[in-house]
């Protein structure tokens, strides 16, 4: 399988992130990996700090790890792809789609790329009291909440390395590219995963590309 990381039909802007240092240097001053970092650093540091490890840390970990392909294939299909309604007469939409719709007309610009800011003051509130709320010790939360939002950052990576000139040097990262570009560039309604392909492969969304036929609605998710 070819693991170029530019697919042959699509091209990135000029100033685009061509190499290793341009690349990490945009990825790590943007706010949304920033914000990542910050809580996966705290939450890392919490968890070292208090120690005490046994074999119980690694089971909310494994069961996040597992169930990882499978939230962001959800989230892609039933949030970010989300069509709005008509309600006795009123359209129901929401930002987080729509920014996403804008992804999708103008798939090179880095602006649209990262998880949108406020995402954040939204989801990330939530995740941390139900995880102290679920896990039995404060130990066993700051774990899993590491863990997390170490999985949202590699997410935010791989989606913009799929964005830009640039890829690292590894079979892994240049296939998550791959496949990524398809989804925005050969079908939109394939290849859901972005950091991680397993739903798509359970689920039937990962056809052979050179099959699949080409979409005419890939910058216009409304079709319209």
């Amino acid at each position: 399988m070819n693991t170029q990381p530019m697919n042959p039909d699509t091209s990135a802007s000029a100033d685009s992130p061509a190499t290793a240092g341009r690349a990490l240097a945009v990825f790590f001053t943007t706010p949304s990996p920033m914000i990542l970092v910050a809580l996966t650093s705290v939450f890392a540091g919490l968890r070292l700090y208090q120690g005490n490890f046994t074999w119980a840390d690694a089971i909310a970990p494994a069961i996040i790890f597992a169930f990882w392909p499978m939230l962001e294939w959800l989230i892609h299909v039933y949030m970010l792809h989300y069509k709005p309604v008509t309600i006795f007469g009123r359209k129901l939409d929401f930002l987080l789609p729509q920014t996403h719709r804008d992804h999708h007309a103008e798939p090179w610009d880095l602006k649209q790329v990262f998880i949108p800011l406020h995402i954040f003051p939204l989801v990330a509130p939530l995740l941390i009291i139900g995880c102290y709320l679920i896990m039995p010790t404060t130990e066993l939360a700051h774990g899993a909440l590491a863990v997390y939002f170490l999985l949202a950052l590699n997410y935010e990576f791989c989606h913009y390395l799929a964005h830009i000139r640039w890829s690292p040097p590894s079979e892994y990262y240049r296939r998550r590219v791959r496949l990524h570009r398809f989804h925005h560039f050969k079908n939109e309604n394939k290849w859901w995963g972005v950091s991680m392909g397993l739903a798509d492969v359970l689920l039937g969304t990962a056809p052979n590309p050179e099959s699949t036929e080409r979409s005419s609605t890939t910058g216009n998710l409304l079709g319209r």
